[in-house]
This record gives C-alpha cells, structure tokens and sequence, in this order.
C-alpha cells in the first residue's frame, strides 16, 4: 500500500459500516506506522478504532510477527553507536549520559545496553516508550568475556506487544578466562521482580578454545527455553538452559573464521548461519540421545550474484571488510551481512536484498522489532 493509504478527509467515511472500516484498517501495514496515523487523523471513529485494545489485540494476532523497524549497531573500534531506523516511528536514540554505549541485545520491545567504561551499569530500554532502567553490573571478578540477552519474563505472553513496565529477565553469559586453552563458561541471571542477580551458574566444561577466544557479542537465539550465544571465530555455541539453569556447549560442523550468528530455526531448533568465501551456509541441528548434536546443512546461498564484489584495498580494514553475517532477526529469516560495500539485509526466504546502510565496519547488528499503532 502506498503512503497514501487513507483519503485527506472524511469526505464518504459515514458511508462505510463500522465492520468494514475495521476490516480495511486491520490490513494497513505494520511496517509503514505513519499510515495507521494518519488514519487515525480522518475522524474521531478511525480513532476510537484504532486506539480501542480490542483492535490493537487482533491488529497484532492478525499480521503476527512484529515488524522490523530499525537496528542497533556496534562499530568496531568504538566510535558511533547508534539506531538506524527502517520507516518512519517514534524512535529516537536513547538519551544516556555516557559519551559511547555498546548495544548487548534488542528483543521482546527491549534493548540491552552496556555503558563504558564497562564498569558502568547496564541501562534496559524501551525504545518505543522512551523510558530507561539502569541495572547493576554483576559483581563478579571475572567479568569480562561476555554477551547478554534481555527478554520479557511476562507470564503467558505472546511476545507480539512487548512494552512499557512488564518483568523482564537479563541472562549474561560469559567465559572467565578467555586467553587459557580449558575455559569455564558462567551464566547469572537478573530478574526486574527481584532486582536482583542470581548466583552463578558454572559448568567445568572443556571448551578446546584457541586462546583469546570469547564469547560473541552478536544477537543470542532463544530457542524454547534456552539462549543460544556464539563464541568469536565461528568455534561453538555456549547454550543456557533457563528452566535447568544448566550451561553447555554446542560444537559446529565447520568453524567459520568470519564468525557465525545463531537463529531459531523451524521445529524449535537451534541454526546457524555462516560464510566462507561468497558462500552463505545455513544449518540446523539437533540434539541426539546421548546428549551431542547432529547438524544438517539446509540452505547454501551464492552472495557474488547478491552483493556487490569486495576490493580490499587496505591491508588491516580488509579482514573486517570481508562478508561476515553480523545479525539476524529471529523467527523471520533475516540475515544481516557486513560486507566492504555497506551492510546488507537478505530475506532468506524471497531472496530479497536491502542495503540498509553504508560502509562501516560493524562487529554485530541488533534488529529492532515491535507493533508501533497510535495511543501508545
């Protein structure tokens, strides 16, 4: 539908049933706000409508998955860190007095930031709202190889219109001693009713990690009940367990030296997407009875046809400047790409490509979904 979705004036409104009016605003694109605006601006009705919770619960069941509006970034090295919007929202960066912050996750109408110098608190989000809530670092001697996810903790959510004061939980995995060749995940836990971290969960796993190997700061996958966190350098998956409280490792099929992102694939199950050379590869895997896992490779996808070519010119930009999957916006088949000619969105199921920004050598993208309708 075009951005003139809805007439200038109410010239004929009257003439339509109350029934039909709804059925026609019901099908206004999440992913273009502005036009439910304005039509909430023809008349009083309209916006008594589209205002009404009623409407609002089955606009959202109606289209199901929020829209994508916009993503956080990290550029390596430091630098602007900063919100890249898709369409026109009341989105703006947040107003935090630290003069750089590090985005660690955007899910469930949340961002998790990470202000430096990292012995600063952590501040949840809401970009929608516009309110921010400054966490308390984890008070832990080994606080420094790490990821995090923030999630909403509502019971019986459906995740569809997650804003505003609900619970919400923040999980931050991490490794204590990245640079040793037998490392020993941790994960701890906030939880917004208790305001409060939970003691450490640690397993002595042997990670067979190369040295200086950490955890990834890319989006996590939830995948049932558990979070799913790449190490650097393509060489694992650090799963958590939230019911059991429970840490494992999920090794890869191939290590991807780009680096990998984990997404929720169909069934419930863990993937993975990573690329070497001009090849996309995406996996899933499954956990097999005595507790290991079985990957299949489910779709391979040729880039040089998709994305501009790459001419590293200098010598320590070109390791960043090679096309190297950054993010991916979970339940949608989205993957973020980083390549020397800019970031590049691709919708794995209709092969569209987005370029979505210039050149920058991002080390991860966060996606930002949420339902933006008027009142809220």
């Amino acid at each position: 539908m075009s951005n003139h979705c809805v007439g200038g004036g109410a010239a004929g409104v009257d003439d339509l049933t109350d029934d039909l009016v709804a059925e026609i605003l019901l099908r206004l694109r999440p992913s273009e706000p502005a036009c439910l605006v304005r039509a909430s601006a023809v008349c009083k009705p309209w916006r008594r409508l589209l205002t009404d919770q009623a409407f609002l619960r089955r606009y959202r069941d109606f289209h199901g998955a929020p829209p994508l509006l916009g993503f956080l970034h990290n550029v390596a090295g430091g630098g602007e860190d900063r919100y890249v919007p898709f369409t026109a929202s009341p989105v703006s960066p947040p107003d935090i007095a630290c003069p750089c912050w590090v985005a660690l996750d955007c899910r469930h109408g949340r961002a998790l930031l990470d202000e430096f110098p990292f012995s600063a608190d952590f501040t949840v989000w809401h970009p929608m709202a516009g309110r921010r809530r400054r966490l308390p670092r984890p008070d832990l001697p080994y606080f420094m190889s790490y990821a995090a996810a923030v999630l909403c903790s509502a019971v019986g959510c459906n995740h569809l219109d997650c804003r505003g004061g609900g619970p919400f939980l923040v999980v931050v995995v991490g490794i204590d001693e990245p640079e040793q060749q037998n490392s020993r995940p941790w994960a701890t836990v906030y939880s917004s009713d208790s305001d409060s971290w939970s003691p450490t969960t640690s397993d002595y796993l042997n990670l067979t990690l190369t040295p200086n190997c950490d955890v990834d700061r890319k989006p996590a996958a939830l995948v049932g009940d558990a979070l799913h966190f790449a190490l650097a350098e393509g060489s694992g998956i650090i799963k958590y367990n939230m019911g059991e409280c429970s840490l494992s490792r999920i090794h890869p099929p191939v290590v991807y030296k780009g680096g990998i992102v984990v997404m929720a694939m169909g069934g419930n199950l863990p993937g993975r997407g990573g690329i070497e050379g001009s090849i996309l590869s995406r996996w899933s895997s499954e956990e097999s009875l005595d507790g290991g896992g079985r990957w299949e490779m489910n779709r391979v996808i040729k880039l040089e046809s998709l994305l501009p070519s790459i001419d590293c010119v200098e010598a320590v930009a070109c390791e960043l400047a090679q096309p190297a999957p950054i993010g991916f916006v979970d339940g949608a088949d989205i993957v973020f790409v980083r390549t020397d000619a800019g970031i590049f969105m691709i919708e794995l199921k209709s092969m569209c490509v987005r370029k979505v920004c210039e050149r920058g050598y991002f080390k991860a993208v966060f996606p930002y979904t949420s339902f933006c309708t008027p009142g809220t």
